[in-house]
C-alpha cells in the first residue's frame, strides 16, 4: 500500500508583526547608539573636569613652591628695607615707626628666643606698650642675638617685615611671637622652636592668628637677619651704658644711656622700676 506524503500547508505571512519586530530592533539599535553617545559625552566631559582640577592644583601648588622659593630666596636688603642695618622697630603714640623726639625713649634689647625676655614681654609688655600709647614715652624694640634659637631667625625677620608691611598688626604679632616662645619653652617642649623650618611655619600660622595679611605671610622668609643680628647685637654690646653690670637680655635703657636694672618679685614691682626710672608716676 502505498501512503501518499500529505501537503504541507503554508502560513500566512504576519507582516505586520515582522514590521514591529524590524521596528523594535531599529529603535533598540538606536537606542544602544544613542547610550554609547552619551556615555562618551559624559566621560568626555569628566574627563574634561578631571584635567581642570589637575591642572587648577598644579596652578595652585606650583603658585605656593614659587611663594616659598621666592621667601627663601628673599633678599635681606630689600626685604628689610630701613631695618637692614640692624635698626629697632620704634612703636610711640604716633604709630610704628614714628619717634616723637619731644619724649624719651625707652629702648628694649632682647631675643626672640629667650625665655627670659619671652617671660617678660607676657608678664609687663601690654603694660610698657600702654605707656608708649599714652605719650609717655618712645618705646624701642631692639632684637639682638644672646640665645640664639632657631626660631629667633624666622621670628625676628617676621616682625621687622610686618612692622614694615602691615604695622597696624605687628605690636600683637610681636606680643604673641614671645607669647608662644614661652609657652614652648616653659613646657620644655623644643620640638618647633630648635628647628628652624618649623619655626618658620609656626612663626606663618601666628601672624595669620594675628590677622597679618596673606599678602605679607606668603612672603615671610626663614631667616634673612643674619647680618642684621650681627649688626644690632655688636651695637648693643659697643654701647656705652651707664650702670650695666652683665651683658643679657632682657636689657631696658632710658634714652640709650642708662640701663635700668630690673628688681622685683612681680610683674607689678617690674613695672614701677621701670616707671620711675623715665621719670613716671607708679602705682
Amino acid at each position: 500500500m502505498t501512503i501518499e506524503p500529505k501537503k504541507g500547508r503554508l502560513m500566512p505571512l504576519n507582516k505586520p508583526q515582522d514590521e514591529v519586530r524590524l521596528k523594535a530592533q531599529q529603535m533598540r539599535e538606536a537606542q544602544a547608539k544613542a547610550d554609547r553617545r552619551t556615555r562618551m559625552i559624559i566621560i568626555s566631559i569628566v574627563l574634561i573636569v578631571v584635567l581642570a582640577v589637575i591642572a587648577t592644583v598644579a596652578i595652585v601648588i606650583s603658585n605656593q613652591v614659587n611663594k616659598k622659593n621666592a621667601a627663601i630666596d628673599a633678599d635681606p636688603a630689600t626685604t628689610l628695607g630701613e631695618y637692614a642695618n640692624g635698626e629697632p622697630i620704634v612703636y610711640s603714640h604716633l604709630g610704628v615707626g614714628k619717634k616723637d623726639e619731644a619724649l624719651p625713649t625707652l629702648t628694649e634689647y632682647f631675643d626672640y628666643s629667650c625665655h627670659a625676655c619671652a617671660d617678660i614681654d607676657v608678664a609687663l609688655g601690654h603694660d610698657l606698650v600702654e605707656g608708649a600709647e599714652r605719650g609717655e614715652y618712645n618705646l624701642e624694640i631692639q632684637p639682638v642675638t644672646t640665645v640664639g634659637m632657631a626660631y629667633e631667625l624666622p621670628a625676628t625677620s617676621a616682625s621687622l617685615i610686618v612692622a614694615r608691611e602691615d604695622p597696624e598688626h605687628w605690636i600683637s604679632f610681636h606680643h604673641a611671637l614671645l607669647s608662644y616662645f614661652a609657652s614652648q619653652f616653659n613646657s620644655g617642649k623644643g620640638t618647633v622652636i630648635q628647628d628652624l623650618d618649623k619655626s618658620w611655619e609656626q612663626v606663618k600660622v601666628i601672624a595669620k592668628e594675628q590677622g597679618v595679611s596673606e599678602e605679607v605671610v606668603a612672603k615671610l622668609p626663614p631667616n634673612v637677619v643674619e647680618k642684621y643680628l650681627e649688626a644690632s647685637t655688636q651695637a648693643w654690646r659697643d654701647a656705652p651704658i651707664q650702670g650695666r653690670g652683665n651683658l643679657g637680655t632682657p636689657e631696658f635703657v632710658k634714652d640709650h644711656s642708662t640701663e635700668i636694672p630690673l628688681s622685683g618679685s612681680n610683674a607689678a614691682e617690674f613695672l614701677s622700676v621701670v616707671r620711675a626710672a623715665m621719670g613716671l608716676k607708679t602705682e
